[in-house]
């Protein structure tokens, strides 16, 4: 092989590296609790009664602590309720369960469709309400240069949008 068909394969092997790297979802740090938490939620009423909040199914950057912060500091900007308290002796039990995170592993414009179980239940365990709930949040290829900031940014989104429908829905119950 000559000298100068080797730095060709080897320069193809480092283009091919560098954009799978760019394009791809290499590991990112997980998400804070204020990336997931929603700018604006619509509520139609605030409850005056208090809630803890648990999150499960967390995974990657979603984690369960920063999906539950998030939804906690969603609650306490929208008032849904009047009060988050941590831990026992709340009137209700808010638990958020992240059901499946469905995204592309490579491109340009990352989609993420996520599907979060929601369940409130009363102080004595009766359910209060329940729905699963899907969104999506969308990054494109201008707004990050590494794909793996993008899926992240994607992720982000559609928890946030999860979370703006959880609490608007649950505004709207008679509690």
């Amino acid at each position: 092989m000559s000298i100068l068909n080797t730095v060709s394969h080897r320069a193809l092997a480092c283009l091919l590296l560098t954009g799978a790297a760019l394009l791809g979802g290499c590991a990112v740090a997980p998400s804070s609790p204020s990336a997931m938490t929603p700018e604006t939620i619509a509520t139609a009423k605030q409850s005056p009664k208090t809630v803890s909040v648990a999150a499960t199914g967390g995974k990657g950057v979603a984690t369960d602590a920063a999906m539950a912060d998030a939804v906690a500091a969603s609650i306490e900007k929208a008032k849904t309720f009047s009060k988050v308290i941590k831990g026992a002796g709340a009137d209700y039990q808010l638990t958020v369960t992240l059901m499946s995170l469905d995204m592309p592993s490579f491109g340009m414009s990352f989609t993420c469709k996520t599907e979060m179980a929601w369940s409130l239940k009363r102080a004595d365990g009766s359910a209060a309400w329940q729905e699963v709930i899907k969104s999506e949040g969308t990054a494109g290829a201008g707004e990050a240069f590494v794909g793996s900031e993008r899926a992240k940014m994607a992720i982000e989104r559609s928890i946030r949008e999860n979370i703006a429908q959880g609490l608007s829905k649950i505004s709207n119950q008679n509690l």
